[in-house]
């Protein structure tokens, strides 16, 4: 999700069904301090009747109404918003189920900012998919400063999760960090000296404004100190306040995490958010921001939202510095932090394109991952301002193999579709755009080795202004992707100035602090336990 790099602590896989997965946090044997927790599931329930079944999430055992939240769903042509306040769980999302074929799973990522700690409730952001029949973003917050040492899942609908399902507990891998800021006293944010290379800049934020009166504020981000509001582009496509769907676009930096809470809000609520600027210094093209973010504060009228963003900065410089700010007060109060990465990790291919070419291939794709993600930052030479990548597994070009569910925000319209037969994954700039417009988009695909299912992942892009998309998408074949063929699904070409990334992702569990050892964390035998006899001497042949 977003490029987010991350270390697994805890993974189950079924091998028969269950009514609920409960993951435990152990902390990892790494030479930094973990702060932020990523769950990723893949995975269907045995709910019949329905396409869809959502998951039901609580952390540390407890089953009290602790929970709220602020879902956004996009089904068929439908698109629809909800909020929940003071509930027993976080339902955060759609997954597969019965009701569709056996090899059909469904997919849920969700961060958790600060999770470790006790400086805050628990805010929540996740990006959920059930295949073509569904995609849904969602903000929570558990009503708790505890910090998390489990997290429990179970279906709402169905009984159990079936055999096949897996479920991993991740910490954000800080070996990445640049910069990163837990703030003491109320201020603001202000990330420097970022130095060039190639590859992505990821921004957590667990965040609360000093805004006084309202319950709700946003999150400005600033590049290299340029504070002319007609050089940002934003659009922005939200759930908010229960039942709203809404869609809207302007010239301006706000919106980038859009929808925090504010002095004004319920003692220690803060919002998450998560932004992938993909791309961040090299070339000389327009720079691009994807965000999801949100918050639940209270019941009133504007107490919760849940925001998918894009953002574009007119201006082809390299990124050397962010400053992240309210747009309507003056500070962040204490205990908001912002942690900044550089990525990509486990990079497996990048290709930068110096002219115009067809097609972009990953070929001979390593099968020691457990997931992929691909990230794109592209324009074509369609007559249009927008284009969609079709994006091919293996060589199959057969349309009716692939299939998609899309929650669309353009200007101030929503749109929800379905379809059938398509591998169009991504939605990127073309040739009538402005100057230096590309777009971006990354996507996850998960278990994309295992044999026993087709292939899900979710998405997220844009075209670089008044445009962003969220996807879930299947490809209908149950073999291995050994490879990834990326096309223009309307113009001849990628143009000069296209960046393509593909990485992997391990859910190998990392070994725990304290001493353990690769044997011991594979083994369950403690170092101090392995016995070697006396013996005179010994022979090596």
């Amino acid at each position: 999700m977003f490029n987010i790099p991350t270390v697994t602590v805890a993974k189950t896989t079924l091998t028969g069904t269950s009514s609920s997965v409960t993951l435990t946090y152990v902390a990892p044997s790494v030479a930094w301090t973990p702060r932020h927790l990523v769950v990723r599931v893949n995975g269907k329930t045995d709910r019949t009747g329905n396409s869809r079944d959502e998951v039901n999430v609580k952390f540390n055992g407890d089953t009290g109404t602790n929970y709220n939240y602020q879902a956004l769903y996009g089904y068929a042509s439908s698109s629809e918003a909800a909020r929940y306040s003071g509930v027993a769980g976080l339902n955060v999302g759609w997954i597969a189920t019965d009701n569709t074929a056996s090899t059909v799973f469904g997919s849920l990522e969700a961060m958790v900012p600060d999770a470790l700690s006790t400086r805050t409730h628990k805010s929540v952001v996740a990006f959920v998919g059930a295949a073509e029949d569904g995609i849904v973003a969602s903000a929570g917050r558990w009503a708790s400063t505890v910090a998390i040492t489990s997290v429990t899942m179970s279906p709402v609908t169905g009984t159990n999760f079936k055999a096949g399902s897996t479920f991993e507990l991740c910490v954000v891998d800080e070996s990445f960090n640049i910069n990163e800021q837990i703030k003491g006293s109320a201020g603001t944010f202000t990330v420097s000296s970022i130095g060039g290379a190639n590859g992505d800049l990821v921004v957590i934020g667990n965040l609360r404004s000093s805004r006084p009166t309202y319950s709700e504020d946003n999150a400005e981000f600033q590049f290299n100190g340029d504070t002319t509001v007609s050089n940002y582009n934003i659009q922005v496509l939200t759930g908010l306040s229960g039942t709203t769907v809404a869609a809207y676009s302007a010239n301006a930096p706000w919106y980038v995490f859009s929808r925090v809470p504010t002095s004004a809000s319920p003692a220690n609520v803060f919002g998450a958010g998560v932004a992938l600027i993909p791309n961040f210094s090299d070339g000389s093209n327009d720079r691009v921001i994807t965000a999801l973010a949100g918050h639940h504060s209270n019941t009133g009228t504007s107490g919760s939202a849940v925001g998918i963003t894009s953002t574009r900065w007119n201006n082809t410089a390299a990124i050397t510095s962010v400053l992240v700010e309210p747009s309507d007060s003056s500070n962040w109060l204490t205990g908001s932090m912002l942690s900044t990465y550089a990525v990509p990790k486990n990079l497996i291919g990048r290709q930068e394109l110096s002219g115009t070419v067809t097609s972009v291939t990953f070929a001979d794709i390593p099968q020691t991952y457990d997931h992929l993600e691909l990230s794109v930052y592209a324009r074509t030479d369609r007559s249009s301002t927008e284009d969609t990548v079709k994006v091919e597994f293996n060589g199959d070009t057969t349309a009716a193999n692939y299939d998609q569910q899309i929650l669309l925000g353009a200007d101030s319209g929503v749109t929800a579709a379905q379809s059938a037969a398509s591998p169009s994954g991504i939605i990127v700039s073309a040739n009538s755009a402005g100057a230096n417009i590309f777009g971006s988009g990354t996507v996850t695909i998960y278990n994309y080795t295992k044999t026993d299912r087709h292939k899900h992942w979710l998405g997220v892009s844009n075209k670089g202004a008044n445009d962003v998309r969220i996807a879930s998408q299947r490809w209908e074949n149950t073999a291995a992707i050994t490879s990834i063929v990326l096309d223009p699904a309307n113009g001849t070409n990628f143009l000069a100035g296209s960046v393509f990334e593909l990485r992997g992702i391990h859910a190998d569990i990392a070994p725990a602090a304290g001493g353990a050892s690769d044997v011991a964390a594979l083994n369950g035998i403690a170092p101090a336990d392995i016995v070697f006899p006396a013996v005179g001497r010994y022979i090596c042949n």
